[in-house]
């Protein structure tokens, strides 16, 4: 058995024989997410940091894309493509604000029972898919359109070719890349420190 493997079972042992409910209950439970709350903070973070990328991104189109777009200046340009980022990044702070939630919750009543560990780990089940399948996945997409523009009006009309569909063409928003950005740079950050004081909050558990 290698290293890694003998140390993750060791620590879920640990888990499963701590006393724990929590614990016992998170190891026991078959989930695709199963990175623990701070993580998973740190994790959305990371996602809304590349969704922020969209501006530079936004900057550095070739002068060929501008017969697509509707304004070359990000500060005001609202391209449609910022209402499948608004989305996905919309998701990933529902499922945050959840995740907190139950974090502050488990710190401020712990121990907790058995039906108290199911319910906040299914709340927290639900927060992942949320935020990192369905939020993750918007996010990915969005950025993906924004990175089309950066091979000039051919790619971008390419694209149109094949879809039948402008994502750059005016959302009727006002929001602008700039300002998606922007906010979703500031919620990266705010999202990472308190995932780290969630991190510090529910010490000595396996959080």
């Amino acid at each position: 058995m290698a290293p890694q493997d003998s140390y993750q079972d060791d620590r879920i042992a640990s888990a499963v024989c701590s006393g724990s409910a929590y614990d016992r209950v998170r190891y026991e439970r078959y989930s695709f997410f199963r990175q623990t709350v701070p993580r998973t903070l740190t994790a959305q973070s990371g996602v809304l940091a590349l969704l922020a990328l969209t501006l530079p991104m936004y900057g550095l189109y070739p002068e060929s894309a501008a017969t697509y777009l509707p304004a070359t200046d990000p500060a005001v340009a609202s391209p449609k493509a910022v209402l499948l980022a608004v989305f996905g990044g919309g998701m990933i702070l529902l499922s945050a604000a959840l995740l907190v939630a139950t974090g502050l919750y488990r710190a401020r009543i712990s121990p907790l029972t058995e039906a108290q560990a199911h319910s906040v780990i299914d709340a927290e089940d639900f927060a992942r898919y949320v935020g990192l399948g369905t939020g993750g996945l918007a996010v990915l997409l969005s950025v993906c359109l924004f990175a089309v523009g950066l091979g000039g009006g051919d790619a971008i009309g390419t694209y149109v070719a094949t879809t039948g569909r402008n994502p750059f063409v005016d959302s009727g928003t006002g929001l602008s890349v700039e300002t998606l950005a922007l906010v979703a740079y500031a919620a990266s950050v705010l999202l990472f420190f308190v995932g780290r004081y969630l991190s510090v909050r529910l010490l000595p558990t396996t959080q």
